[in-house]
């Protein structure tokens, strides 16, 4: 039984390591979507402005 316990232990572990590891890939995707919108957008204000 103990044996069990640890093992579950482990795969939990490695569970909440590749959990934690996919929210932190996902995060910096995020960050990189919304830099690009940032600048798209700030390049649309700068057209803009310079054909106003």
């Amino acid at each position: 039984m103990l044996f069990l316990t640890d093992v579950d232990h482990v795969s939990f572990e490695k569970a909440n390591e590749t959990w934690q590891n996919n929210l932190q890939s996902a995060t910096v995707s995020l960050q990189v979507v919304i830099g690009l919108c940032k600048r798209k957008e700030t390049a649309a204000l700068k057209i803009k402005a310079a054909v106003s």
